[in-house]
């Protein structure tokens, strides 16, 4: 009797693997898209791939790095997903999909040698905010130096709700919707550098939000965090005089949900262009791939003389507002710096992917003080008459 017990055992035990291969390969590239970003200090190729669940990357270079494969483990294509896909071919020349028994390589060929610091791999949500789905982000530098950055937009009423329409350059209201309640675009240049806040119309930029989490920790999103120092900012420059335009209020897309990065940034400086704001002020949260990298760094472009010193004066009162390490006041060719009619600045207020930083920057203390230390830079600016 005992064998004929023996027999069904040995054949449950043959069919675990088997079952759990079935359930590890369930988890399927569902699309994949690319796109050319211009608009950040380095442009880049961005290859996107919807996954149906949760993923954990692998990257390999090859010698020469002219290789790049990213691995996906227990992840099988779906049908009907295109194994092969165009990108700009001075950044990438090809792209394709390799099915393996242990899951799926994305393999890139690149006509320019890369290293480990021209490449970033990472993990968003889903774009349904489904907690079984998830992105998987792979960006590339541009190492030929032939995609140019942006320098002008045409467009200039994306993510403004005006009352004229225009045959040629129509928008959905629904598309504008989510964007600041302010006055038709003005496409003036001016910006006022007396002293004192009072009276100062100041635009502050939450850096993400809505269906684009940015940077992702062990336990917060970067648009989360940005929204929650924002307003600590608006609030404290109502309570000095200022005019306060956010170009945010709450968790959404400023110009639609999973639109491009350029409609995107651009509705941005849209809404302080439109206000006439005297200043830009985009607040942001860095990341990088290992966790030891951290500190606070302030960004500016040249477009004016005062660019600079709004950066520089803000960042010396970060500074004093925090224990995170000072990576100085640095130019950058960011989008919402060149396309702002007024002096501007990007702030990256520590990183989230620092335990140590992401504990700090979830807190209301850090967050208040971050809010304070911002204030007190703007009053310095406008004292210092942006010099």
């Amino acid at each position: 009797m005992r064998k004929y017990f023996i027999l069904p055992l040995l054949m449950l035990i043959c069919m675990v693997p088997f079952i759990s291969a079935q359930a590890a390969s369930s988890t399927e590239i569902t699309s994949v898209r690319t796109a050319t970003r211009n608009d950040a200090n380095t442009p880049f190729v961005r290859t996107v791939l919807d996954i149906s669940g949760k993923v954990n990357p692998r990257l390999f270079i090859d010698k020469t790095g002219r290789y790049v494969t990213v691995t996906l483990p227990n992840t099988k294509i779906a049908k009907g997903v295109d194994t092969e896909c165009s990108s700009n071919r001075n950044v990438v020349s090809d792209i394709t999909l390799t099915q393996r028994s242990s899951g799926t390589d994305i393999n890139f060929k690149v006509p320019h040698a890369v290293t480990k610091d021209d490449l970033k791999v990472f993990t968003l949500p889903g774009t349904d905010n489904a907690k079984s789905a998830s992105r998987v982000v792979i960006d590339i530098n541009d190492k030929s130096g032939k995609i140019k950055q942006w320098r002008h937009w045409d467009d200039d009423k994306i993510g403004i709700a005006s009352t004229t329409k225009d045959k040629n350059n129509q928008l959905k209201q629904s598309a504008v919707s989510n964007a600041a309640t302010i006055p038709s675009y003005a496409g003036s240049q001016s910006y006022n550098l007396t002293k004192g806040l009072k009276g100062k119309v100041i635009c502050v930029d939450p850096g993400h939000g809505g269906t684009d989490s940015g940077a992702i920790g062990a336990k917060s999103q970067e648009k989360n965090i940005t929204l929650a120092i924002s307003k600590r900012v608006a609030s404290l420059l109502t309570n000095a005089g200022a005019t306060v335009v956010m170009t945010r209020t709450t968790d959404v897309d400023v110009y639609a949900p999973n639109d491009g990065a350029v409609e995107e940034l651009q509705a941005r400086c849209n809404i302080a262009n439109a206000a006439k704001a005297d200043v830009f002020v985009c607040i942001h949260i860095d990341s990088f791939s290992t966790a030891d990298a951290g500190g606070v760094t302030a960004y500016y472009n040249s477009k004016t003389p005062y660019d600079y010193g709004l950066a520089k004066y803000i960042h010396d009162q970060n500074m004093q507002a925090t224990s995170f390490p000072d990576r100085g006041v640095q130019t950058a060719n960011f989008y919402v710096l060149l396309h702002t009619n007024m002096p501007a600045t990007l702030l990256e207020l520590g990183f989230i992917s620092n335990p140590a930083e992401e504990d700090a920057l979830n807190t209301e203390a850090q967050q208040q003080n971050f809010a304070e230390s911002i204030v007190k830079g703007l009053a310095d600016y406008f004292d210092h008459n942006g010099n």
